[in-house]
């Protein structure tokens, strides 16, 4: 009882993370309609996504260090305010400049919201925090699934860029009228030693022997922050591309993979965190991360309607319903006195995916299927990289464990 108070507080930040899960994949879902209107071809589109990239990594520092001083709701509300203006950006440009301006605020919205719903759900539901985060990545899964037969319902970007503003909009009258939990030292320092308590228990690592390091085991961690975003973030952005250039799929068939990625991801969001409490989390990012290169191999070397399926759902499950936490929380047990300092660097590394990958792409991508099929090796060398940083990473953990 004492948590209902901040329920329209969870509500208004699940429903933001809805509508951001949307907004991450709406220019490629209506990838023909903004091609046509701002006489650009497949490239251009790629280029506005790599500028959402550059907007996290522009504020993705300034966003944690707010979040601190000027407050969970006011970074929130910065973040929300900043998804509106890309909503009405997109429906506004009619040329690929303007465009890619709006483009910057879908940037910002990530870092802001990141870094304020997060502790948010943390500081209110302290005893919950590990479920009540999850939710986020179910809130945004759920929308993601949806989305594409939103799209064949309503054809028309526009009016269903219109209708996102105005639900963002209530969200925002919601968010602001919502009730946080305070911010206090007391409350911070507990919540630390908890957390190392909880460290050592999960994680008992030998103090007197060996200790994981910084240069070698923090390093290939991060880089994974990296590699692992990339498998799940291009294929979310791409997989529509697949479908119809190289499987030669109608346009409502191609965007449906999206579906199939989505709802897994949600599935494995609650499997995954039922999981990492009786596996440790170095053989879970092991084996995802084995089924998710296997999956994007057979899609490029036998590409097929049904073969993109299975990997829409083995990318979903595996790759974007929870691995990248996990490498988080590794990463936070083997350095439990700088968890701040490790997670700004590992989310750093995440930001780079927003851009790295589309602008790549960008310069590979066009109508033909041997150009979207270049696009999809890469994803898959990448995700062969993260295979060998966890094989990497699990035998060096024997060494602390034992």
């Amino acid at each position: 009882m004492k948590h209902k108070k901040y329920l329209p507080l969870a509500a208004g930040i699940y429903l933001n993370y809805a509508i951001l899960g949307m907004a991450t994949i709406i220019v490629s879902q209506y990838s023909n309609q903004f091609q046509a209107l701002w006489n650009t071809d497949v490239k251009g589109i790629s280029t506005v996504i790599a500028i959402i990239g550059i907007g996290r990594l522009l504020t993705i520092l300034i966003a944690g260090y707010l979040s601190d001083r000027l407050g969970r709701k006011g970074t929130l509300l910065i973040g929300m305010v900043s998804q509106i203006l890309f909503l009405i950006g997109l429906f506004f440009s009619h040329n690929l400049f303007t465009a890619c301006i709006a483009a910057l605020f879908m940037g910002a919205t990530n870092s802001f919201g990141d870094t304020a719903s997060y502790p948010a759900l943390t500081d209110a539901f302290q005893e919950k925090a590990a479920s009540m985060n999850s939710l986020v990545k179910a809130a945004m899964s759920l929308a993601q699934f949806a989305l594409p037969f939103i799209v064949a319902a309503q054809p028309k970007a526009h009016i269903t860029l219109v209708v996102m503003t105005i639900v963002m909009v209530l969200d925002i009258i919601l968010i602001a009228l919502a009730r946080f939990a305070p911010q206090t030292a007391t409350h911070k320092s507990s919540k630390t030693e908890q957390q190392k308590e909880k460290a050592k228990k999960q994680t008992p690592i030998t103090r007197d022997t060996s200790h994981p390091s910084m240069l070698i085991d923090g390093s290939l961690l991060i880089i994974a922050g990296f590699t692992i975003s990339f498998t799940f973030y291009v294929f979310s952005q791409y997989a529509p591309n697949f479908g119809s250039s190289v499987l030669n799929l109608d346009l409502d068939s191609a965007k449906s993979l999206i579906s199939w990625y989505a709802m897994a991801s949600l599935i494995s969001v609650f499997i995954t965190s039922s999981l990492v409490t009786r596996i440790k989390p170095i053989k879970l990012i092991f084996s995802y991360t084995l089924v998710s290169f296997l999956a994007l191999l057979q899609m490029i070397l036998i590409p097929s309607a049904e073969g993109a399926r299975l990997t829409a759902v083995a990318i979903g499950f595996f790759a974007a319903g929870g691995i990248w936490q996990l490498g988080l929380t590794l990463l936070n047990q083997y350095f439990p006195e700088e968890k701040g300092k490790v997670t700004g660097y590992y989310s750093f590394a995440t930001a780079l995916t927003f851009f790295i990958g589309p602008f790549i792409s960008s310069f590979i991508i066009n109508d033909t299927p041997e150009s979207v099929l270049h696009i999809f090796e890469i994803d898959t060398g990448i995700t062969f990289i993260s295979l060998v940083i966890a094989i990497i990473v699990m035998i060096r953990n024997r060494q602390f464990t034992e």
